[in-house]
């Protein structure tokens, strides 16, 4: 394998990416931790570009960087939870048997699939564009299209509903 520029730009991206998620959950203020969540969604959308699927790195910014991240920011200032209290509590043998066993399960998952994974010989093109995606969401799968689109339908008349009752 020889190194590129892309393999290096890659290689940044993930680093920062895995760091920034292992800082969101060992952070203890809400603001660094929302902070730390930012980057880690703006590594992942370098990575959707590197990809060349700019469609989903975009939407990536806008949907995860922009709306989420807003909304955290709403519900920090909401709630007023500045610093987050972790308990002092060593964890007992118990806690520590199983953690190990479920550790140790996920890594032997993650060990046998990637034995049976096979990278495919040639890459699709254009994968991430906005045509392929809306060729894709209207031909093959217009069924789960359709029906996330009442799920979320029966979402907003819920929330409506639970504020109007809230409200009176």
């Amino acid at each position: 394998m020889t190194i590129t520029g892309e393999v290096i730009i890659f290689f940044i991206l993930a680093i920062i990416a895995i760091a920034c998620a292992v800082l969101v959950i060992t952070l203890e203020r809400m603001a660094h931790m929302i902070l730390s969540m930012v980057f880690t969604f703006l590594s992942i959308a370098g990575l959707y570009f590197l990809l060349r699927a700019e469609f989903i790195g975009v939407v990536q910014i806008i949907v995860y960087v922009g709306a989420m991240a807003i909304l955290f920011v709403f519900g920090m200032m909401m709630t007023e939870h500045r610093v987050v209290a972790f308990t002092d509590e060593e964890p007992s043998k118990g806690h520590k048997s199983l953690s190990f066993i479920g550790v140790a399960a996920l890594l032997g998952l993650i060990l046998y699939g990637l034995s049976q994974f096979q990278l495919p010989t040639q890459a699709p093109q254009y994968v991430g564009s906005a045509h392929d995606i809306g060729l894709s969401l209207y031909g093959n799968y217009v069924i789960a299209f359709e029906a996330a689109a009442i799920l979320l339908l029966v979402a907003l008349v819920g929330a409506i509903v639970l504020a109007r009752k809230e409200a009176e």
